[in-house]
């Protein structure tokens, strides 16, 4: 399994009463040492206001990616995921080209519907029903997928909420044939038809003893299309809120009630086990890529030696000890 790291950017409130300039490097350093370690991407995902009450930073994760793709160069550069309904998709795509570039080919762009209606609110954004939403959702994938496929001609389209016309994207992607598309979500109309369509990489938010039913839905939407499902990459993460039993280090992180963790069932998330234990539920599913949330990574690295022992005790060993000595 790859092993990707969820970099703090302000959502869950780590930086709150900090100065802008303090957290931002302290991203800058938690990206090197990712890199040093072992890890093989870095992501952001896009919230533009904390999860809890008050004024603090939440960073914009296109401008993050795009400061830190040159600083770490040997790894990969994720956003899991942008907010399509608050934009537009034809410049979705030119600005996922651009950070492609800048990156090297190393862009995995996660696309979603929202899910934040104070987001909405405060931004000045309609919050449509998620039916709705995830219409929007459709059309941005046709049009950003075919404006970052490097062999696509110039193309007309025409939808019910988004449009271009006779757009030619440039550049188009590093990467062949185009820029990684990634969706996320367990949804079995709408997620797993369009992961099917358009996507290299599914991410399923679910606890792992709900994955093989769900599997079997995404296997038969590809089938519908004729797509083999083992040419898309199956992500899977662990939530830094996440309250999993006998975690040694918290960095003073403030973790999730468990009715505070979307399109989970409480009492789930309030009979977790330890993080260990899932990681090796995640190995034995058969995923692809990891990409951790760790608690505390904003005041102390001692959380990513503490993951990365739980990912050795599950059977997944990423790290290099060679990095180790010299850590």
């Amino acid at each position: 399994m790859q092993v990707g790291l969820v970099l703090p950017q302000g959502y869950f409130n780590e930086f709150e009463g900090w100065a802008p300039g303090r957290a931002w490097e302290r991203i800058v350093e938690l990206a090197l040492t990712a890199e040093r370690l072992g890890f093989e991407s870095i992501w952001t995902g896009e919230h533009v206001l904390s999860k809890w009450p008050g004024e603090s930073i939440a960073f914009d994760c296109w401008t993050l990616s795009a400061g830190l793709a040159p600083l770490v160069p040997r790894v990969g550069i994720g956003l899991i995921v942008l907010n399509s309904t608050f934009h537009n998709p034809a410049m979705t795509a030119k600005a996922a080209a651009t950070l492609d570039t800048v990156a090297g080919g190393r862009l995995t762009l996660g696309l979603g519907a929202g899910f934040k209606d104070n987001e909405a609110r405060a931004f000045g954004y309609p919050y449509p029903p998620l039916r709705e939403r995830m219409e929007i959702l459709s059309e941005h994938f046709e049009i950003i997928w075919r404006m970052t496929r490097q062999a696509e001609p110039p193309f007309t389209f025409v939808g019910e909420h988004a449009r271009v016309e006779e757009v030619a994207n440039s550049p188009r992607s590093v990467r062949s044939p185009g820029i990684k598309l990634l969706i996320g979500g367990h949804g079995k109309n709408y997620t797993f038809r369009l992961a099917a369509r358009y996507c290299d990489e599914l991410n399923i938010n679910v606890f792992p003893d709900e994955v093989p039913a769900l599997l079997e839905v995404f296997h038969e939407r590809c089938a519908e299309i004729g797509r083999d499902p083992a040419t898309v990459e199956l992500n899977c993460g662990t939530n830094q809120i996440m309250p999993y039993k006998g975690l040694r280090v918290t960095g003073g992180q403030r973790f999730a009630q468990p009715h505070e963790l979307a399109y989970q069932d409480p009492a789930r998330v309030a009979a977790v086990g330890t993080r260990a234990e899932e990681l090796a539920q995640w190995r034995e599913l058969g995923f692809d890529r990891i990409t951790a949330g760790i608690p505390g990574l904003h005041t102390t690295d001692e959380g990513l030696y503490e993951f990365i022992d739980d990912c050795r005790v599950a059977g997944i060993d990423f790290f290099d000890r060679d990095r180790e000595v010299g850590s």
